[in-house]
């Protein structure tokens, strides 16, 4: 069965971001640049998509991922439309949990938990972080939410439930699909046959 097309929004920049530390479920907002991220993609979205009506609008519940919405909403002049008050809460899409790691950079993984590190570094898929989760578990709770999707979508949520939507729609093996990248300043699209970044 075929996946209607999806607008999928990762939230904007933060601090934590920039320091290219892991953040998980911790609740970091937005920086300046993630701002100007989130009104970048919500003018692109009204160009992409001039009329919502029959869309879905899911969000991550986070503090990011809910100020992403509201700049995107106010760029494409949507704030006070009655698609906006449609919009889903889904606590499936929240990131996946770093546990321990949580606002470590790669770099101190490295010093501090070697042997967890490279454990991980040999199958990010399946390796749990300590008290955190595992790509595995993260595709399971997303794909609960995903294949109900009969829709045309639009989904403001994380890096890390981005490459699991990829997994899902472009068939991309399990080992690959951690390395995917993730830009916070373009829309990912899923036309229904075929992925673009907008």
């Amino acid at each position: 069965m075929s996946t209607p097309p999806i607008f999928y929004i990762r939230h904007g920049e933060t601090d934590w971001n920039a320091e290219f530390r892991y953040q998980g479920q911790k609740d970091i907002p937005l920086n300046a640049k993630g701002e100007g991220q989130a009104q970048r993609n919500g003018r692109r979205l009204a160009e992409l998509l001039p009329d919502p009506t029959g869309v879905d609008l899911f969000c991550s519940p986070m503090t990011r991922t809910r100020q992403t919405l509201a700049l995107a909403l106010e760029a494409a002049g949507w704030t006070d439309s009655p698609w906006a008050r449609t919009c889903v809460f889904e606590e499936r899409l929240r990131e996946f949990s770093f546990g321990d790691w949580e606002g470590w950079t790669l770099e101190e993984i490295r010093e501090r938990e070697p042997e967890q590190y490279l454990k991980r570094e040999q199958d990010k898929w399946a390796t749990k972080m300590p008290n955190g989760e595992s790509y595995e578990d993260l595709s399971l709770r997303v794909g609960a939410w995903f294949h109900k999707l009969d829709k045309p979508t639009v989904v403001i949520a994380h890096g890390g439930v981005l490459r699991i939507v990829r997994h899902f729609l472009e068939k991309i093996p399990q080992q690959e699909a951690p390395l995917l990248k993730t830009p916070q300043d373009k829309i990912y699209f899923w036309s229904g046959t075929e992925a673009s970044w907008l």
